[in-house]
């Protein structure tokens, strides 16, 4: 007894000193009332050491934007389902000063280990009535971000993953981002940038674009450079594309390079959406010839829009892997970099 009283009185005087210097708790909440509770996701963000913490984010919607600067910050959804928490915003990037402005959740360089669960991020820009243009649901320039059951919802330029330092030629540092068990929607180039990028066991959902005959691409993505000087490219496996209508449309495509490099790969893939034979199309068909230096590769694609890849019928630039060429692909290898980085074991 004596020894569970002066427990009791020590974490009195440790929880008294915390608040006499200031300390901040490292797990707060957005949404619900009480102590630690703030009414705005951005808010709880703020409220955490510059260390970073959890967030806890109650279920409901937060029509706002949110930037993420520092390290370690962790965003977990409490409801029962992703789509029971959302965060919202309808900036476009016209209105917003630049694409990646216009993103609802901004995850910048100097968010590092960023972690977010159970959480829907999206855009409604086009979704509200307005002219397609760019408007981002989540842009991630933060090294070793890892999202499991998230959901990003927007049209064109949904989610961007983008490394740091960058020239025209090359960039300075990577950013890796491994997303699992997640589902991304959109039409034009909705996952884009010059990250390295795994996404693993998760559902791609293409929204046709405009008319019938609209074009629709998955990727854009931009490799810097031709010798492997920082790490970059565009994984997809185990995974499986789907899309809305399904009207069996011809013109969605894999990818299109946005650059003169461009690294893509599906491994073991489900394309049930209506992805054309080529799988890949032209930056600007007739302008650009970025197809020719770009790597665009499959292994084990199934489903009706993996008859181009069945048929070895794919763009005259694609790869065809063997099974002993998918390894170095696999998350825990691919994203590794010089620290070696695990991003499945990232909880």
């Amino acid at each position: 007894m004596k020894g569970t009283l002066e427990y009791g009185i020590c974490a009195v005087a440790l929880a008294v000193g915390l608040a006499a210097s200031g300390a901040q708790a490292t797990t707060v909440f957005a949404g619900g009332s009480g102590t630690g509770h703030y009414s705005t996701v951005q808010a709880a963000v703020n409220a955490l050491p510059s260390t970073g913490g959890t967030v806890e984010v109650e279920p409901g919607t937060y029509t706002e934007q949110v930037t993420i600067s520092k390290p370690g910050v962790s965003l977990i959804g409490q409801g029962t389902s992703a789509s029971a928490t959302v965060i919202s915003d309808d900036l476009s990037a016209a209105e917003a000063g630049g694409d990646i402005q216009s993103a609802t959740v901004i995850v910048t360089s100097a968010a590092k280990n960023f972690f977010f669960e159970n959480i829907q991020i999206q855009n409604l820009y086009t979704q509200n009535g307005n002219t397609e243009t760019q408007a981002l649901a989540l842009s991630i320039s933060g090294d070793r971000a890892v999202g499991r059951n998230v959901r990003l919802i927007g049209r064109q330029d949904t989610f961007f993953a983008g490394a740091n330092g960058c020239s025209s030629t090359t960039c300075s540092s990577p950013t890796r981002v491994y997303l699992y068990g997640s589902y991304i929607e959109g039409n034009v180039d909705f996952i884009f940038g010059d990250a390295a990028l795994v996404l693993d066991t998760c559902t791609i959902q293409i929204d046709e674009h405009g008319s019938l005959g609209g074009e629709a691409t998955i990727t854009a993505q931009n490799n810097r450079s031709s010798d492997d000087a920082y790490l970059s490219g565009f994984v997809f496996t185990n995974s499986k594309i789907v899309s809305n209508p399904a009207t069996g449309l011809t013109n969605d495509y894999l990818g299109r390079p946005w650059g003169v490099y461009s690294i893509n790969v599906f491994i073991n893939t489900n394309m049930q959406a209506p992805i054309n034979a080529a799988g890949w199309i032209e930056w600007e068909p007739g302008t650009t010839d970025y197809l020719a230096t770009s790597y665009y590769a499959e292994y084990g694609s199934t489903g009706a829009g993996a008859a181009g890849y069945t048929a070895h019928t794919r763009e005259s630039h694609a790869v065809y892997l063997t099974a002993a060429e998918t390894d170095k692909y696999a998350p825990d290898t691919f994203l590794a970099g010089s620290d070696g980085w695990a991003p499945t074991s990232v909880e």
